[in-house]
């Protein structure tokens, strides 16, 4: 597949194009594929005021879109993703991606979150996590601002955090600090 460049009414043509699609795999393979550029998401681009800003820019019964923006030092906690699968694509500066899986303890009611893995997600660069693949965690750890577009199929309205001493689950509702561009009151 090769790699197509998309702006605002491009990045349209992207989700038109993911709209047709039934298959993860192939859903994954075209984000990878897709080149964002972040200018062109102006309208979309804003920070949180007490943590990364989540800009909702598309949704509908099948799929949602929303862009991340992180400001150096910020991060999330550890979460899954309500059985949604999770592909993020990097549009500006550099994330931490720590991967865990949870592992049951012996006669107690929750489970111990261990890391597995440490992945940097770069420009341009897409991965991709579901349920099953177990937990993340994203951090800025740059000196620098950082965004990620993240594609949700089915879209997401609630997931679980995780504390990753205790093992513990609490169940967190999506927020959002702009919907289809427009800002929020924090």
């Amino acid at each position: 597949m090769q790699a197509v460049s998309y702006d605002t009414a491009k990045l349209n043509t992207l989700i038109d194009d993911l709209n047709t699609l039934v298959c993860d795999e192939q859903r994954v393979a075209l984000i990878k594929e897709a080149i964002i550029d972040l200018s062109e998401l102006e309208k979309y681009h804003h920070f949180g005021e007490r943590s990364y800003g989540r800009n909702l820019i598309y949704s509908n019964q099948n799929f949602e879109v929303i862009l991340m923006c992180w400001r150096s030092g910020q991060q999330s906690v550890a979460h899954d993703h309500s059985d949604s699968l999770c592909v993020m694509k990097c549009v500006g500066g550099v994330l931490e991606e720590q991967r865990y899986i949870k592992q049951a303890i012996t006669n107690n009611a929750v489970d111990e979150i261990l890391p597995t893995s440490l992945n940097t997600l770069a420009l341009n660069q897409a991965i991709s996590i579901t349920d099953s693949e177990g937990l993340h965690s994203l951090k800025n750890s740059s000196a620098q601002d950082a965004c990620t577009l993240h594609f949700y199929f089915p879209p997401i309205h609630q997931a679980n955090k995780y504390d990753t001493n205790s093992g513990e689950a609490t169940v967190v509702n999506s927020k959002f600090t702009s919907e289809y561009g427009v800002k929020l009151a924090p």
